[in-house]
């Protein structure tokens, strides 16, 4: 059958390994978290509101509908984690644009524990590391989470004079 629910927008924009921890299995990289979805109860007509088309909404206490943000939030969570999303990424506003649309951008850490498969000949061979991520009490009969990015495949790596060369041995598959 069809899915149903809010579809959840993911994108994970990569921006530089921290540390491949085989030790303690656990992954560290600097990501920007970004989500994007439709609330139809954040909709308004600009024309009533001095063509004001988008507001900036606040979303604190570690995100997910903590007591300090304005607005509801979908709980996507990582499901293997090292550390949790509250604990590594910074709150920060939402733009909520007249039509409903409301994109949340979060910079900071992505701790996934991993399941590291091909030690065998480490460091000579292929690690890989499987990031899961869903909400963490609804069913897909209320919200849904689709890849987003400039691809659609929930990826970008962005390279910058800060971040450095640290993805060029790094791969992202779906």
């Amino acid at each position: 059958g069809s899915r149903t629910g809010v579809p959840i927008e993911l994108d994970i924009a990569y921006r530089k390994v921290f540390a491949v921890d085989t030790i303690n299995s656990v992954l560290d990289m600097i990501v920007w978290f970004r989500m994007q979805w439709f609330d139809p109860r954040l909709t308004w007509d600009p024309t009533e509101y001095g063509n004001m088309t988008k507001i900036w909404a606040w979303i604190g206490d570690g995100g997910v509908g903590g007591e300090a943000s304005e607005i509801w939030t979908p709980d996507i969570e990582l499901w293997n984690p090292g550390s949790g999303l509250s604990d590594t990424l910074t709150d920060a506003h939402a733009i909520v644009n007249h039509d409903g649309l409301v994109y949340w951008t979060r910079p900071g850490q992505l701790r996934p524990t991993c399941k590291f498969e091909g030690l065998n000949k480490f460091p000579f061979d292929q690690l890989t590391c499987k990031v899961e991520f869903g909400s963490w009490t609804h069913s897909g009969k209320y919200t849904r989470l689709v890849l987003g990015g400039i691809d659609g495949d929930g990826v970008d790596v962005l390279n910058s004079f800060t971040a450095g060369s640290t993805y060029n041995e790094f791969k992202f598959v779906k």
